[in-house]
């Protein structure tokens, strides 16, 4: 059990097995740790209700038909909780996949996903504002950086579901065996060059790559998301202006973040595509990836996480839109928020998180918590580094600014330029000027296309059912 910030050897010994696959058994050491629940009982109801959860896989380390028995016990203590709702748990989805779902008339009640532009443009989620306010939950006790994504003069319309921003994990026992330094906390994006060359080279025959970049070489299958990480922003672009009316991809800071990585790219100091952990020594990840890298690396090598290294524009990282949401059109808004409130903001739900996920929690307060039980679970991790992303999260974190329309054209527009600049064809400058003024005109077409289907379709079926105002009414 956690008391004062100490762990007895004991605890440290039964936490050690956890993230090794047995997230059923011992729910004691959660109890122990959670304490009582703090999820106010809702209002007393004639009947059961029914609230249908929708989880987001995401990562290979929680997607697969393993994933309702991984999260079952922590929502049968919600339910212990709160005798008038049973959750339904349904099939994980994400990146939108539950829009077209809530249009129909068959969305979820509460689901998980990352993408937000749709959704509000398409009135698809629930004004959570008078809820918190009803509630007394302030905003604060989530990351600033997340929340500046999930809200506006309108409304709060989103809440994070952990903490995620872009790190560097550092593979120790290559740089031991170099000789070669760790990274300072301060870092440069020179120095980190350098430290990226240095490590590179061949052993026993197989290539060993200094650094794995998510959107070098090989690795474009989804640049329309990797290119609104640290990477640009550390050079002072964007995808978008702040109205996301236009595309930025045209500017100078873009063209010099991919000419970066192209040169690392080019020299083989960087790699793209399959990822081998045991022969990179230094791999830019999400913080929510940490459960997924413990399971592929385990304890071949020590390993730590450090920040990402000083660019241009200053220090930089990337703090993802990952989120819970309420269906706009939901029967049942009330138990849709208490599970909402439960799966956000209850210490519970983050604490089950953590020590059967090794996922990150959501709620500031738990970040040092999160770090303790990393560190308790595994060893090999205890590096000086670890802490970086609770401090990337807290003051490094930039807003994730996409397309107003994230359609399946622009990201083949991205990947198509980016292809040609990697493969030397066109260079780079050009190529994301070229898709920076096609997208422009694809928004600019979208734009005029009034009304929005989809927009109209949502407000047709808000009004059909009356309940628009009560919804929305107390919103701002």
């Amino acid at each position: 059990m956690i008391h004062g910030g100490r762990v007895g050897r004991r605890e440290i010994a039964r936490r050690a097995g956890l993230w090794a696959g047995a997230a059923i058994a011992g729910l004691g050491l959660l109890d122990a740790c959670a304490g009582k629940a703090q999820v106010p009982a809702p209002a007393a109801q004639s009947a059961v209700t029914e609230v249908v959860f929708a989880p987001w896989g995401g990562w290979p380390a929680y997607a697969g038909p393993h994933w309702p028995a991984l999260i079952r016990p922590g929502l049968d203590h919600f339910e212990q909780a709160n005798r008038g709702i049973r959750v339904k748990v349904v099939a994980p989805g994400g990146a939108g996949s539950f829009l077209a779902a809530i249009v129909a008339g068959e969305g979820p009640d509460v689901f998980q996903d990352w993408s937000i532009a749709p959704y509000l443009e398409s009135g698809a989620v629930l004004n959570l504002a008078s809820f918190l306010r009803q509630d007394n939950i302030a905003t604060t006790i989530w990351s600033p950086g997340q929340m500046r994504t999930m809200q506006d003069q309108a409304g709060v319309w989103f809440l994070p579901c952990y903490v995620h921003v872009d790190v560097m994990a550092v593979n120790l026992s290559i740089l031991d065996g170099l000789g070669v330094a760790y990274p300072a906390a301060d870092w440069t994006y020179r120095e980190a060059a350098a430290l990226f060359q240095a490590a590179t080279g061949t052993v026993a025959g197989q290539h060993r790559y200094g650094v794995y970049l998510h959107f070098a070489g090989g690795s474009l299958g989804a640049p329309l998301g990797n290119l609104t990480t640290y990477l640009l922003h550390g050079f002072g672009g964007s995808m978008t202006d702040e109205a996301r009316t236009g595309c930025m991809l045209g500017q100078a800071p873009a063209a010099a973040a991919v000419q970066w990585a192209d040169a690392l790219y080019w020299e083989g100091v960087a790699g793209g595509g399959a990822l081998d952990l045991a022969h990179t020594a230094f791999v830019e990840v999400g913080s929510n990836a940490l459960p997924k890298e413990l399971q592929l690396w385990e304890n071949a090598f020590k390993w730590s996480f450090f920040p990402v290294p000083r660019y241009p524009a200053g220090p930089a990282s990337f703090e993802a839109t990952d989120y819970y949401a309420i269906n706009a059109a939901t029967t049942r808004p009330e138990a849709a928020w208490v599970l909402l409130r439960f799966l956000a903001a209850d210490a519970y739900w983050s604490r089950y998180c953590m020590h059967y996920l090794l996922r990150t929690p959501s709620m500031v307060s738990l970040w040092d918590e999160y770090i303790l039980t990393v560190e308790t679970v595994a060893p090999l991790a205890k590096g000086k580094g670890l802490h970086w992303f609770v401090e990337a999260a807290r003051g490094w974190g930039v807003a994730n600014r996409v397309f107003r329309y994230q359609h399946p054209e622009a990201v083949g527009l991205i990947n198509t330029a980016l292809g040609r600049a990697f493969a030397r064809t066109q260079s780079v400058a050009a190529a994301l000027g070229s898709v920076a003024r096609a997208v422009d005109a694809m928004e600019s077409s979208a734009a005029r296309e009034q009304p929005v289907p989809l927009a109209q379709r949502m407000a047709a079926e808000r009004r059909q059912k009356g309940r628009l105002a009560r919804l929305f009414g107390a919103a701002g």
